[in-house]
């Protein structure tokens, strides 16, 4: 299953060099997300979070028009960034990603 992750985000971002992964490998209910990402976006303080909170929601969201109800997170980091990367349940598609604040995560 590792392979198949770092293969496809190689594949969406082939800059991205010497990473590790995190990924809980169970479906997440698109639905239960997107009510979780608004409670979070309402109880965030910090502008950039509220700012990034809001970007993951709208995207949630238009998965959602698309018919999606099953995602996978996966999270990516190396010495300079963390990503949050949105995946399609079978690991073979990424949705959408976001850079991540290193002290958020």
């Amino acid at each position: 299953m590792n392979d198949l992750i770092y293969n496809t985000v190689k594949e969406y971002d082939p800059k991205l060099k010497d990473f590790e992964i995190s990924h809980s490998n169970y479906p997440l209910i698109l639905d239960d997300l997107i009510t979780l990402y608004k409670g979070r976006n309402k109880m965030a303080k910090d502008e950039k979070i509220k700012e990034l909170t809001s970007k993951v929601l709208i995207n949630l969201l238009l998965l959602k028009e698309k018919a999606v109800e099953y995602v996978k997170f996966v999270v990516v980091r190396n010495d300079s960034i963390s990503r949050l990367f949105v995946f399609d349940v079978d690991y073979s598609e990424i949705f959408f990603d976001f850079t991540l604040p290193k002290n958020e995560i």
